[in-house]
C-alpha cells in the first residue's frame, strides 16, 4: 500500500514549535550552568578568605609597630584576591581600670579580603596588646 502523496513529513509549524522548545531547554541549561560556576567561585572565595586573612594577620603581628602596607594582593597563587589593612592605636591610659603608669597599648587591626568576581568582602577585626 502506498501512502497518500503530500502526507510524508512534518509541517513548518511543528518544526518551529520543536525548535523553540529545544531553545528554551538549552537556555535554561546554560543559565543553570552559569549559576553553578558562580556558586563554585563564591564557595572557593568563602573558603580561602578566612585562611588568607589569618595568614595576613600572622604576618602583620610579626612586625606590628612597623607595618606600613595599607593594601596588596596574595600574588600569583591567588589571582584576583586582594587585601586591605588598617591599624589603629588605642592607648590603655584612657581606660579607668589601668594604672596611670601603664605603658601598654592596644592596636585594632582591621583586615578586609576582596575577591575578583564581586563577592561580598570578608572583614576581620582583632585587637592586640603591645607592651612597650
Amino acid at each position: 500500500m502506498k501512502g497518500v502523496p503530500g502526507n510524508g513529513g512534518f509541517t513548518l509549524l511543528e518544526v518551529m514549535i520543536s525548535v523553540s522548545i529545544i531553545a528554551v531547554i538549552f537556555i535554561s541549561l546554560f543559565r543553570m550552568q552559569s549559576f553553578c560556576i558562580s556558586l563554585a567561585e563564591t564557595g572557593r572565595f568563602n573558603t580561602l578568605a578566612p585562611i588568607l586573612a589569618g595568614r595576613l594577620l600572622n604576618k602583620i603581628e610579626t612586625d606590628l609597630d612597623n607595618w606600613s602596607e595599607p593594601e596588596g594582593n596574595f600574588g600569583e597563587n591567588y589571582p584576583g584576591i586582594g587585601w586591605a589593612c588598617e591599624i589603629m592605636d588605642f592607648p590603655l591610659q584612657e581606660l579607668e581600670f589601668t594604672g596611670k603608669e601603664s605603658t601598654h597599648r592596644l592596636k585594632k587591626i582591621i583586615v578586609t579580603i576582596t575577591g575578583s568576581s564581586g563577592q561580598t568582602p570578608l572583614k576581620t577585626e582583632t585587637w592586640r596588646v603591645v607592651f612597650d
